[in-house]
């Protein structure tokens, strides 16, 4: 679990704590959101309760809470790496704080933690996630098709993105 809080030119990352809730719930109930997160009580749960080798942490800017970022960590030498996630309310999508957050986040994975490698997953139909993520250098690896449930239960496809050190613009 990664404790540190990381910074950016306008965005800073710090771990999630337990009075995060209601910042958490406007993130994950904002309609931008939910559509590919799905039910924004359990994204709360989840983010306040991470599993072993995950770390959550609140993305603010300008000292408001915009978001939430985390990563899971595989730290099996054979298989090293890092798989990030990412959500930011709609009122602060598109000015480049979710591109801004990976990078900071990325960063730290590669420098500090020593993963060579950092992987992503978003549904293919996420256009505006999928740009976010190409922003920083993440490539496309393929289409995993039927990999989610919808939040009205369809299946959908998801896409599989990487980034290797070096890679990160």
């Amino acid at each position: 679990m990664i404790n540190a809080v990381l910074a950016g030119d306008r965005v800073r990352l710090r771990p999630v704590r337990a009075e995060d809730e209601a910042a958490l719930q406007a993130v994950f109930s904002d309609p931008s959101v939910a559509v590919w997160w799905g039910d924004p009580a359990r994204s709360v749960r989840d983010a306040l309760n991470p599993d072993e080798g995950e770390s959550g942490f609140v993305i603010e800017a300008g000292g408001e809470p915009i978001g939430f970022i985390q990563c899971v960590e595989e730290t099996d030498p054979t298989y090293l790496h890092a798989g990030i996630d990412l959500a930011v309310r709609a009122d602060r999508q598109g000015q480049g704080f979710g591109p801004e957050a990976i990078r900071v986040l990325a960063r730290h994975l590669f420098t500090e933690r020593g993963h060579h490698r950092l992987t992503i997953d978003p549904s293919a139909g996420n256009r505006h996630a999928i740009e976010a993520y190409r922003r920083v250098g993440f490539q496309t690896v393929g289409v995993m098709r039927r990999y989610e449930h919808g939040p009205t239960g369809e299946w959908r496809d998801g896409l599989l993105m990487d980034l290797l050190e070096g890679e990160l613009t």
